[in-house]
């Protein structure tokens, strides 16, 4: 199951307005428009929910103050709320003899004595059970009174007991008796964000790792990328894909080597009866290299979150990352902004995969597309021609 998210709602949020619909996402969403649309957002949005679990206000701080967050339109009006919500596909928060409801997380923050606070926090099935009027929540404010609920038995919380600056995930961990709890932790601490592509001389992607580090996914400053590639050649189909995606980019290597030296792990590419380093790689091969990394087997059911994933790549190896976005989507759910019309074509018999994002009157809006509606316009050409032509909306003028 890759659909982790179902729906994510953000309100009040950056640009997003009062007037936001919830957006449904898929496995796989390519998000394309102009920029100031609104993209980069959306990401913005996750990263915070991400935090949750630990300590929530480190993003908040790192963009500024609680109120630049905040909406604000152009005419004076501003949020003094931002909402962020998620609806969870059935079963991957709450489990069930029939595989579990659709849980809903609701997180609502806001500024008060200068301070971040959070002003309502929710964790509640997505929809009543049967006979029910409202539906059964794990935690939530009643009457202002924070509650947490298990097996239908409520228990209240003194509200001097709870940090306002932090989610309740990061106050109340317990697996046991607030399974829920737990798991809505464990499912947010799965979002990955790549979005800091730096390739420089001095790049922690070109230096050597330590032996220790985590092999399961490559880390977001790409510096465990020698431990995660180590870990992909230990089966031999990986390794495989893994050469194949670097002969793309550079066709006279053959071979990848990973080579313990002093307790760290050293990158090299093999070309003939030669051992390249990472620090003599070109960006685009690294890159392409990182790509495999992130996408060839993803931890399952994760959130990858990859923004502008082709840049650095020539325009021939674009269908080769549409190819593993769309494998990759079979065990992680995948957000992927771009600019880029090349990649947007790849996707013309994908087109329900693409999300077309506007900032009308101060507000984003995303729109999936139709497949049938983009098949109409094909004798016109390529997704990425219906789209500069303006017919499909996220343009800049």
């Amino acid at each position: 199951m890759a659909r982790v998210v179902h729906t994510i709602h953000p309100r009040g949020f950056l640009s997003f307005g009062p007037d936001t619909e919830p957006l449904a996402l898929r496995d796989l969403n390519v998000l394309i428009g102009p920029n100031g649309c609104g993209k980069s957002n959306l990401v913005e949005a996750l990263d915070v929910l991400r935090a949750a679990p630990g300590d929530l206000p480190v993003p908040i701080r790192a963009g500024g103050a609680v109120r630049d967050w905040l909406w604000r339109g152009r005419s004076g009006q501003r949020a003094d709320t931002s909402t962020l919500e998620l609806v969870f596909s059935p079963g991957v928060i709450a489990k069930g003899r029939s595989g579990g409801p659709a849980v809903r997380y609701r997180l609502a923050f806001g500024e008060e004595g200068n301070r971040f606070t959070v002003l309502d926090e929710r964790i509640e099935n997505a929809e009543p059970a049967a006979g029910q009027e409202k539906p059964s929540f794990y935690f939530g404010y009643e009457g202002g009174v924070p509650m947490l609920s298990r097996a239908e038995q409520s228990r209240r919380l003194r509200r001097e007991d709870i940090d306002s600056t932090q989610s309740i995930l990061s106050q109340r961990r317990d697996p046991e008796f607030y399974p829920e709890l737990a798991r809505l932790s464990d499912v947010l601490s799965a979002v990955f964000i790549y979005r800091s592509w730096s390739f420089g001389p001095n790049a922690p992607v070109r230096r050597a790792s330590a032996l220790d580090q985590r092999s399961d996914r490559l880390l977001e400053d790409f510096s465990n990328l020698p431990v995660r590639v180590a870990k992909l050649k230990g089966e031999p189909q990986l390794k495989a894909r893994l050469v194949e995606l670097v002969r793309q980019v550079a066709e006279g290597f053959t071979d990848i080597e990973v080579i313990p030296d002093g307790g760290l792990l050293q990158l090299y590419l093999t070309e003939g009866a030669n051992n390249f380093p990472a620090r003599r790689l070109s960006d685009g091969t690294l890159r392409m290299l990182c790509l495999g990394a992130i996408l060839l087997q993803p931890p399952q059911d994760a959130i990858l979150v990859i923004e502008e994933p082709e840049l650095g790549l020539h325009p021939d190896l674009i269908p080769v990352l549409r190819d593993l976005l769309l494998e990759a989507s079979e065990r992680a759910q995948i957000v992927v902004t771009t600019h880029s019309t090349v990649l947007a074509d790849t996707f013309t018999e994908h087109a329900d995969c693409v999300l077309v994002c506007e900032k009308p009157a101060d507000q984003t809006f995303m729109t999936r597309l139709d497949q049938d509606e983009v098949d109409r316009f094909r004798e016109d050409g390529t997704l990425s021609d219906v789209w500069m032509s303006g017919r499909l909306g996220g343009t800049r003028w």
